[in-house]
């Protein structure tokens, strides 16, 4: 009896870990993220981002507004840095104000331009728009 039941427990076990992996497998992440987004930023006035760029609405792994244009030794980047920051802005995009290259396609180009002769130099000069820090206080 009690292996019949250790038995049913790992099929069962088993199914539901089958039917979890299933269903993260069908989930779009990315997809996920943007309708969440979209919510939370439904009643706001797209009009009004000039820019096309919200640095609110988008996936900032780095923070934007430490690159301002001057030079400091607080705001060198590498190569990693400067592709986090490039697909921040990109997921930023929130009207069609504002045309971008997909980050896919210019980290490849990136990566077919680096060879022993030749180091790329990549740099990125956007002006984006953020929510005033009082925005949800009022």
């Amino acid at each position: 009896m009690i292996k019949i039941k250790t038995m049913k427990s790992k099929i069962i076990s088993l199914s539901m870990g089958i039917l979890i992996a299933g269903n993260l497998i069908a989930q779009n992440p990315w997809q996920e993220y943007t309708d969440t987004m979209n919510h939370i930023f439904q009643y706001v006035d797209k009009s009004r981002i000039t820019t096309g760029l919200l640095s609110d609405y988008g996936l900032q792994v780095v923070e934007p507004s430490y690159f301002n244009g001057i030079p400091a030794d607080s705001n060198y980047v590498d190569m990693s840095t400067w592709m986090m920051l490039y697909s921040g802005m990109y997921t930023s995009k929130i009207n069609n104000n504002v045309s971008l290259t997909a980050p896919e396609t210019v980290f490849s180009q990136i990566d077919n331009a680096t060879h022993a002769t030749a180091v790329p130099l990549a740099m990125m000069h956007y002006q984006y728009n953020a929510l005033n820090e009082n925005t949800l206080k009022k």
